[in-house]
């Protein structure tokens, strides 16, 4: 009986460790990611674009505006994972299926400043932050 429950066992982790060879998960950061805390040091009205750079390093773009000058930092963290259930299938099969459940979180967030002609911040926000992507499980 001891041994029959060790056959099994065995067997489980070996279907659980296959499982797990079909898995990827990555992450990808393009630029410095910024948070609410890492720009917390502009006050508008007083800091200015020399100091913001100091800081944060060169913009990605700036344009002229009606106000002033509008600079943007894009930045982009994304995580994607994916598991491949049909690898399992691979050694049975004469086709390669593909039956992946995937979830990924790609687009780009940005962090804008309005200076003024004096290239002094009067406004910051973050814009174009990407909702939470729902569990979207693939071919279905």
């Amino acid at each position: 009986m001891a041994g029959r429950n060790r056959a099994v066992t065995l067997l489980f982790s070996a279907v659980i460790a296959l499982a797990l060879s079909g898995c990827n998960v990555v992450r990808l950061t393009i630029n410095t990611p910024l948070t609410p805390q890492s720009v917390a040091f502009i006050t508008e009205g007083r800091t200015t674009l020399a100091d913001v750079i100091d800081t944060l390093g060169a913009p990605d773009s700036m344009t002229d505006a009606e106000a002033g000058t509008l600079v943007t930092y894009r930045f982009l963290d994304a995580k994607y994972s994916r598991v491949n259930f049909g690898w399992l299938l691979k050694p049975w099969s004469p086709v390669d299926p593909d039956l992946v459940f995937s979830r990924s979180g790609l687009g780009t967030d940005a962090f804008d400043l309005l200076c003024d002609n004096n290239w002094v911040v009067t406004h910051h926000a973050f814009v174009r932050h990407r909702p939470a992507p729902p569990f979207t499980p693939y071919p279905f």
